[in-house]
């Protein structure tokens, strides 16, 4: 029994067809955010919903049936196929608005789905996994090099009254933006060190993201090619 529902969830017709399910609960949740186009098919929106809701109940019980030991009900993919079912019976035994219209927000879980069923999701996962060692330097690199740029710019620009830079904290904002090349222009130094701090954050940033794009594409390029060779 548990290699037919197993075949059965395999099947790429199955498959393609949860994540054309997935993809439309997307658009039905956007559409939803307009209160006239929510108010207008509101009845269909219900509709749908229910039926989304009875189809990944289905498919999570039987994920349920064919799981090997009880600790697999506590992966990744299994919480994410419960919490994008959970919101919808969870709002039938609270009043409380608020936490109705938080647990509307959980149903964006169903966008996760899509990734138990693309083999490039897995790839990118692998690819994580492979250099996490690497990537957790890089980040430590990144909040180190944010945190001496914050300290830098407060004491290049604290003087001057921007509020962006009355403190460290606030600075953070500034160094994160510049340091993403982002760049908002909401605020910026004004003194010359303050001017010098920015284009050597800037060109840092840069850096960072060539160290960053080339340990995660090397580890993709090794995933993808042991993919094909298998």
């Amino acid at each position: 029994m548990k290699n037919t529902i197993k075949n059965f969830l395999d099947n790429k017709f199955v498959e393609y067809s949860l994540m054309f399910l997935i993809f439309l609960n997307l658009i039905a949740f956007i559409l939803q955010t307009d209160v006239n186009i929510n108010n207008k098919f509101n009845y269909f929106f219900n509709i749908f919903e229910i039926f989304s809701v009875a189809v990944f109940t289905v498919e999570y019980f039987l994920r349920l049936i064919i799981i090997n030991k009880f600790k697999e009900i506590f992966s990744t993919y299994m919480l994410i196929d419960l919490a994008a079912i959970l919101p919808f019976y969870l709002s039938f035994i609270t009043v409380n608005t608020i936490f109705l219209r938080a647990l509307r927000l959980f149903r964006l879980f169903r966008i996760a789905k899509i990734t138990r069923y693309s083999h490039a999701f897995n790839n990118i996962k692998q690819a994580f996994i492979k250099r996490k060692n690497e990537l957790v330097v890089t980040l430590f690199i990144f909040a180190s090099a944010v945190l001496i740029s914050s300290i830098s710019i407060y004491f290049a620009e604290n003087q001057t009254g921007n509020e962006a830079f009355s403190s460290v904290i606030t600075s953070f904002w500034w160094s994160i933006v510049t340091f993403t090349t982002v760049g908002y222009g909401d605020t910026y130094p004004i003194t010359t060190a303050g001017k010098i701090i920015g284009c050597l954050t800037a060109i840092f940033g840069v850096g960072l993201h060539g160290i960053l794009i080339g340990v995660i594409s090397s580890a993709l390029m090794d995933v993808i090619k042991n993919s094909n060779s298998e």
